[in-house]
């Protein structure tokens, strides 16, 4: 695993480029030392590989087909970072015996205490759920612990891959990481019936995976949470009452000097979206929400339907209104329009030089990337497309730029260097500034906006409230008598 350090760190960095933002929960479940074995969901191909290795301590041997290694080239670079090819029938006649071979190597890489990366759906995982968790991982890690009188100590941690979106071009990414399953919990059953210890350890592997995964079965279901989270906000979960009071280490301000820091680190780093609350928060909400809808379907239907109609009637007031998300969250506190007109305006009038810079420089390798990607089909194999075609892309088009003003303008390669640090940033600038300006563009002086129109504001209101309300009922508790 010589390359393995180098190869981490440069996809460590384009990662940072990649993503908006990447984020891992419970992170520290993954033991320090000792064999262990991480599972995955596995919606993006080649990409999830990627983000395990450069979000992990530990170095991570991974399991990969046999069709991966077959270009002189890749192999040398995949057998470099420690990967393991698996064969399968259709690709190799001999795959049994070969693969023999195979796990020889993983049972011995558990014995030194090594790391196993494995993504045990063996496909691509459908949208928003896991797929059907085959038993080989469960069959591969009692084996080696029967090699070893079940003293081994295997673990196998399950690790949830949460993308916002998997086939969007700079999206966000969640890590969640399950309690490590212990392998030899299963020993005394295993000694009795191997068969049946293998399938209790796969149900386990598999139910654990879905907790750390927003796996919904039912499409009806997964539809309304979405669309009751958008009504009930970005904390849908105050509905049940929860403490919401922030503590005194949330409502300690940093230093004046940090703050100005932040700010000018964020233009560095692509902006997360228009929704404020962070992935994960979004996720538990809509995961708690699905949850509540779930047991609902199986106990009241009718009451869900009735839900569903009421979620229905509020969205096409919105939608007929033409309401903004400023408007939206607007229902829930007051906003002092006026200024925030004046400041989308002089923000719109200010950064328009620096959008445009950024435009000129990254519109042609950013659209080649988005629409070269595209081209395929497979939505999983997609993601990974857009990390490999814009780094290439954007790499060729700076070393372009580069060359241009060496050849044309005779700067110096400090000059040279220093100009391309800025197109990096600016592009993202530009990125955030198309957003601010879309999501904003009712505050800015130029356009009228309407709230005059108090009444509607009031129905909106009574409307959201309702929605509020029958949702408490599916969730068994009180309703509370609508204000106003």
């Amino acid at each position: 695993m010589k390359l393995y350090g180098p190869i981490v760190r440069l996809f460590s960095i384009f990662n940072h480029l990649y993503f908006t933002s990447i984020r891992s929960h419970n992170e520290e479940r993954v033991p320090e030392s000792g064999p262990v074995i991480l599972a995955s969901n596995h919606p993006t191909s080649i990409l999830d590989a990627i983000l395990l290795a450069t979000q992990n301590r530990r170095k991570i041997h991974f399991l990969a087909k046999s069709g991966l290694f077959r270009n002189r080239i890749v192999a040398g670079l995949l057998y470099g970072v420690g990967a393991i090819p698996v064969y399968r029938s259709h690709e190799t006649r001999d795959a049994g015996s070969r693969n023999v071979e195979v796990f020889e190597k993983v049972y011995e890489l558990f014995e030194r205490g090594g790391c196993l990366g494995i993504f045990p759906e063996g496909s691509n995982s459908p949208a928003r759920g896991i797929g059907e968790v085959r038993p080989g991982t469960a069959r591969m890690a009692l084996a080696a612990e029967a090699r070893n009188n079940y003293r081994l100590g295997l673990k196998i941690v399950p690790v949830g891959l949460n993308f916002e979106n998997r086939e969007l071009f700079m999206s966000a990414v969640l890590l969640r990481y399950a309690a490590p399953i212990r392998v030899a919990d299963y020993a005394e059953l295993h000694r009795k019936d191997p068969e049946e210890a293998v399938a209790r350890l796969t149900a386990h592997l598999q139910e654990s995976l879905r907790r750390q995964t927003l796996h919904v079965e039912n499409d009806q279901v997964r539809a309304l949470a979405t669309d009751l989270a958008e009504a009930l906000g970005q904390d849908p979960m105050q509905t049940k009452g929860g403490n919401t009071e922030a503590t005194d280490a949330d409502n300690r301000q940093p230093s004046r000097i940090k703050r100005w820091i932040w700010k000018l680190l964020d233009w560095y780093h692509p902006d997360a979206g228009d929704v404020d609350a962070p992935l994960e928060t979004r996720l538990h909400n809509e995961q708690y929400l699905t949850d509540v809808l779930t047991r609902a379907t199986a106990n009241d239907p009718e009451a869900v339907q009735l839900l569903r109609r009421q979620v229905d009637r509020y969205q096409a007031h919105l939608h007929q209104t033409e309401l903004s998300q400023v408007v939206k969250q607007s229902l829930n506190e007051p906003v002092r329009e006026r200024l925030i007109r004046l400041r989308m305006t002089i923000y719109a009038i200010a950064m328009a030089p620096l959008a445009l810079f950024g435009l000129v420089h990254n519109a042609i390798p950013y659209f080649f990337t988005k629409y070269t990607a595209q081209l395929n089909r497979d939505e999983a194999i997609r993601a990974f497309a857009y990390f490999g075609i814009g780094f290439l892309a954007f790499i060729i088009s700076y070393g372009g730029f580069g060359f241009w003003l060496w050849y044309s303008a005779e700067m110096g390669w400090k000059g040279i260097l220093g100009y391309l640090a800025t197109l990096p940033p600016t592009g993202f600038i530009t990125l955030r500034y198309r957003r601010d300006i879309l999501v904003y563009r009712e505050k800015i002086l130029v356009r009228t906006f309407f709230w005059d129109q108090q009444e509607l504001l009031q129905l909106l209101q009574r409307e959201r409230q309702e929605v509020v309300e029958r949702f408490r009922t599916l969730t068994g508790e009180p309703r509370e008598t609508p204000q106003g």
